[in-house]
């Protein structure tokens, strides 16, 4: 399979076989910036802030969990103070990690998402 040329294959191409000084040193600079705009969207390693304030109230919820009963999202945000004005959404977001780890089961009851110790 073929390579896919992108601008900055493009303009090294280009750079090769120009002769004027003043067009190779504006397509040095356009490289030069394209490089850098690439450099700065790779993405980061590890987890990001988010992801590690939501493992934290994600471990105080579980330890606020009691065996054997069922939390929807309106009875998690009771569970702790800093989920208190948390939306559904974001309440499933932090509950995710949790449910992937097996520590809690989610199960639909009534059209309503159920979470409970596993």
């Amino acid at each position: 399979m073929e390579k896919k040329m992108t601008y900055v294959v493009a303009l090294s191409k280009a750079l090769e076989v120009v002769t004027d000084t003043e067009v190779a040193e504006r397509l040095e600079a356009l490289k030069a910036t394209l490089e850098k705009r690439k450099a700065s969207h790779k993405k980061a390693e590890g987890p990001t802030k988010v992801a590690v304030a939501n493992a934290a109230i994600a471990e105080k919820i579980f330890e606020a969990m009691e065996a054997e009963t069922a939390y929807g999202s309106s009875d998690i945000a009771g569970l702790i103070p800093e989920v208190e004005k948390f939306s559904t959404s974001k309440i499933t977001a932090v509950m995710k990690p949790l449910i992937a780890d097996g520590r809690v089961t989610a199960t639909k009851v009534k059209g309503k998402v159920a979470y409970s110790l596993a």
